[in-house]
């Protein structure tokens, strides 16, 4: 016998999501960073690589 599996695709509104939600938490760790006086480029790498992250995050969760 021969189960069928159902297969989750991926919603558009999640994908928007995930962009949407990592362009806003790169904007927030821009501001929080600034007015801390953290600026530099290993600091906003970091910054890249957690609001990646996120977004990942968003879009994997929206399923």
């Amino acid at each position: 016998m021969s189960a069928s599996r159902a297969r989750i695709t991926p919603g558009k509104a999640s994908l928007i999501g995930g962009i949407v939600v990592g362009i806003a938490s790169m904007a927030l760790w821009m501001a929080v960073t600034r007015e801390l006086g953290f600026d530099g480029p290993v600091i906003m790498g970091a910054g890249l690589l957690v609001s990646a992250a996120v977004a990942g995050w968003i879009r994997l969760a929206d399923l």
